[in-house]
């Protein structure tokens, strides 16, 4: 396996990929990552950090990378809240908000006469009353729906892999009949942002990866090159011979990828 073309712009998972947590809670970085990270920044090809992390803020999430390590800044990532909240500008969005407590300050309260409904990874914020609350803002009148990612599970260090928003998502369209817009991956729109704030068209551009239908199905159905990493959430026996997505490559870990990257320049 190799890649088809050479890339001039670099997308990057963060959990999984970059960093793992640790039993306590903490993060660590994967071996070889830091070092990796920063050659690809001294090799000057444009790199964005892609994740579908909404319990943080951009500012919280280069914080803590930067503690074990990675030289990154905010400007360097975009995630699904970020995103949204541009939206929220743009379009004058009043909206409900099922989201984690820790993101509540980067969007403000929900508005008491909402047009939108917004739904991230609340964790522990999905209740029952929760969850009925927001089905019935879906159900009163003509409302957009926004998710915040839509990705199935993700692997926690503390007890192995756990549920992620998509499950939660996915029943509320089945109960309200309305369809989420999902702000994240594994959506186009999401990769083509993405690819938009490098300046490079998507078909120049590498996903790096641990998630193959999320990271590698996304960005490869938006015409980017897909490099799936055997680390975080990878299932061997699931992955690597996937139903419906071949990767553009399988390598064992972050440095492999970037090893990948910088010989095809």
């Amino acid at each position: 396996m190799s890649l088809v073309s050479k890339p001039k712009g670099v997308l990057t998972d963060i959990s999984g990929v970059l960093k793992d947590g640790t039993e306590d809670g903490d993060d660590i970085a994967i071996s070889q990552s830091v070092d990796a990270f920063k050659r690809l920044m001294e090799s000057g090809i444009p790199t964005v950090l892609c994740t579908n992390e909404s319990t943080y803020s951009t500012d919280r999430m280069a914080e803590k990378l930067q503690r074990i390590g990675f030289p990154v800044s905010s400007e360097m990532i975009i995630s699904p809240v970020s995103v949204m909240k541009q939206l929220i500008k743009d379009e004058g969005y009043r909206p409900h908000f099922l989201v984690h407590k820790r993101v509540h300050e980067e969007f403000g309260e929900s508005s008491s006469d909402p047009n939108t409904v917004i739904v991230g990874d609340a964790e522990d914020g999905f209740t029952y009353e929760a969850m009925d609350n927001t089905f019935r803002h879906l159900v009163k009148g003509d409302k957009k729906f926004f998710c915040l990612g839509k990705s199935k599970f993700y692997k926690d260090k503390r007890v192995g892999l756990k549920l992620d928003v998509g499950c939660f998502v996915t029943g509320l369209e089945y109960s309200s009949q309305c369809k989420a817009e999902c702000i994240g991956k594994p959506s186009a729109m999401f990769f083509t942002q993405a690819a938009k704030i490098l300046g490079i068209p998507p078909d120049q551009c590498v996903m790096i990866g641990d998630d193959v239908e999320s990271d590698i199905g996304g960005s490869m159905a938006t015409g980017l090159q897909g490099i799936l990493v055997r680390t975080g959430k990878f299932r061997p026996e699931k992955d690597e011979n996937h139903a419906t997505v071949t990767p553009t490559m399988i390598v064992d870990n972050f440095s492999c990828a970037v090893d990948a990257i910088l010989s095809s320049l």
